[in-house]
């Protein structure tokens, strides 16, 4: 068999693993279901069972193939952005109150104090790290563990960003990245919040698709059936990963973008939360944004918008109406997942008997307007959900507008903050997507025609398994940086070009989102 990649993505409800070639074909994926622990303002995990799930899902997608153990040449790995505690004998160290997790997810909001006191009495103290501080930001996590679980704090004598957990587990030795928290939380951030906390980010420094040590061990090697030394790339986090694998994509096998096309064109990551990264020449800061980072692309430096809850408000609208438990076993029964029966639903309220998506579908929300803001409110974005022309209806249709309503919520609201980063100096001018919604032609088209900028339809359908596979082919040597292995790896298929008919109404929607926002500011 030819040279293959093993990339792993560790996301919210799931981790995956993928052998992806060296010309970024997705060989064969697997997925592995994670425990998760979630409240109103807690998300939390257990590094053990994200562990544990990885060998699973690895040793069935190699056992399904035949592989040697000299065919995988490299190994990369994107996680979410959460945080791992372990002690002085490198074991999880539980969070309180829990007997199994030990690691804070990245929607976690409990230090909604901490990061508010941190913009209010140190301004600018983790300005370096991009836009004003939050509760989801790990700075803020760990002044709350330090003020208000300090037995943990006591305990946790080695925190480590996941993906940083995931290559320690692979290969016994501890690193880091300019990513990381250990290089967010500066020595002079901790003197100031007078935080012992430098001992705790032991790890060597290493960039972004770099070989870690001897490569993997031969206690996870035994484990994963795999060949001892096999070159591992250090972590990164899966919103950066998921741009590498889709901001340099060219149209053509044979053909080369010049780099400076990725300064026209925006990477929409889509999943539980959304990311919409732009990447400058210049260290162009944004409103409500999160950057500028310098990005691994020498002279270039990206910036985040983010929605924290995506996929998950919608999850939320929709499991939260009456006719949820109904439309669910109806949708089991067809041998199809929930979004795609509302979205069979859609079709034939807008009088269109064909399964693809109907121009018709966007305009049954002329009554029906949202704001997106379910989660739980942040330092620099205080507003709330909010929902306009309600009735009594508890029927299936009526889930499935409420469903698409929030798909459009979306979309406008990333319209409201890509025009943001265009009037802070961002060219916007086609779309990549990938991740879980991306999937979703809907949920695509909407966005397309909400801001009414063309996307570019990736080759590959889990396009995010590309990102472990790029750290990893330069880890192993297969290519000499990451800026060629991004040209040989990612490709687009074909592109969708917004629909120009539906500009008025979907300006109309536009204008009632402004409207709803700056009516609910005045409440404040």
């Amino acid at each position: 068999m030819r040279p293959v990649l093993l990339s792993i993505d560790v996301g919210t409800h799931s981790l995956r693993s993928a052998l992806v070639s060296p010309e970024g074909h997705i060989l064969a994926h697997d997925e592995e279901p994670l425990l998760i622990w979630k409240t109103a303002s807690t998300m939390e995990f257990c590094s053990e069972n994200i562990w544990e799930a990885l060998i699973n899902s690895v040793n069935r997608l190699i056992s399904g193939h035949r592989l040697n153990q000299e065919d995988i040449k490299g190994i990369g790995i994107d996680t979410t952005y959460s945080l791992v505690l372990l002690n002085q004998q490198m074991q999880p160290v539980h969070l309180p109150g829990s007997h199994r997790a030990d690691t804070f997810g990245w929607m976690d909001s409990r230090a909604s104090q901490q990061a508010a006191c941190i913009a209010r009495e140190y301004p600018g103290l983790f300005a370096h790290a991009g836009s004003e501080i939050t509760a989801k930001s790990n700075s803020s996590k760990l002044l709350w563990l330090f003020q208000c679980a300090p037995q943990t704090w006591q305990a946790a004598t080695c925190i480590l960003d996941l993906y940083d957990f995931i290559t320690w587990k692979l290969t016994a030795c501890l690193t880091r990245t300019p990513g990381s928290t250990s290089h967010i939380f500066t020595r002079d951030a901790a003197a100031q919040l007078n935080i012992d906390i430098q001992a705790r980010f032991t790890g060597e420094l290493l960039g972004i698709g770099a070989a870690i040590g001897d490569g993997l061990s031969q206690s996870a090697a035994d484990q994963l059936n795999l060949k001892q030394g096999t070159p591992v790339a250090t972590g990164i986090v899966d919103a950066y990963g998921g741009t590498l694998a889709t901001i340099l994509a060219s149209h053509h096998r044979d053909s080369q973008q010049p780099l400076d096309c990725i300064t026209r064109r925006v990477s929409f990551i889509g999943g539980t939360s959304s990311n919409y990264v732009a990447f400058s020449r210049e260290m162009l800061t944004c409103n409500g944004a999160d950057g500028p980072y310098a990005s691994v692309l020498e002279g270039y430096s990206l910036i985040y918008a983010r929605q924290t809850a995506a996929g998950a408000f919608i999850d939320h609208i929709i499991t939260s109406h009456p006719a949820y438990s109904s439309i669910y076993d109806i949708s089991v029964s067809l041998g199809v997942g929930v979004h795609e029966y509302l979205n069979q639903i859609l079709n034939e309220l807008a009088g269109n008997n064909r399964s693809e998506y109907d121009d018709n579908v966007s305009k049954l929300t002329a009554h029906l307007h949202m704001l997106p803001y379910f989660d739980s409110p942040e330092v620099n974005q205080p507003q709330r959900g909010m929902i306009t022309g309600l009735t009594l209806d508890k029927s299936h249709q009526s889930l499935a507008v409420l469903y698409l309503a929030s798909i459009q919520a979306l979309a406008l609201d990333a319209r409201y903050q890509l025009e943001k980063l265009k009037k802070a100096g961002y060219d916007v001018e086609l779309l990549i997507p990938t991740g879980g919604l991306a999937k979703n032609l809907l949920l695509l088209n909407e966005h397309i025609n909400i801001l009414n900028v063309p996307a570019a339809i990736m080759e590959e359908k889990e396009s995010m398994l590309l990102s472990g596979a790029i750290t990893s082919s330069v880890a192993a040597g297969i290519y000499a940086s990451i800026e060629d292995a991004m040209r040989a790896m990612s490709h687009y298929h074909h592109r969708i070009e917004p629909n120009r008919q539906l500009m008025d109404f979907y300006q109309k929607k536009y204008d009632i989102f402004l409207k709803m926002k700056k009516c609910q500011q005045s409440w404040e």
